[in-house]
């Protein structure tokens, strides 16, 4: 069994932290803020991918 199966819940549950996130970032594109707050969102966003993308990396890596 595929570790992504394995830990559907923990990643479709992190999907949805990321797709709040970007939707908080798209709020603050509308509202005009200020370049460091857009830059602290997407420093965010980036942050929480790369986390995940590892977990999954890492796990795939332990399969083989």
């Amino acid at each position: 069994m595929s570790h992504t199966v394995r830990y559907k819940k923990m990643l479709l549950t992190r999907l949805k932290k990321l797709q709040g996130q970007s939707t908080a970032l798209e709020k603050m594109l509308n509202r005009e803020h200020e370049c460091a707050e857009i830059l602290q969102q997407l420093a965010a966003i980036r942050g929480a991918v790369n986390g995940r993308m590892l977990q999954v990396m890492q796990g795939r890596l332990a399969e083989q």
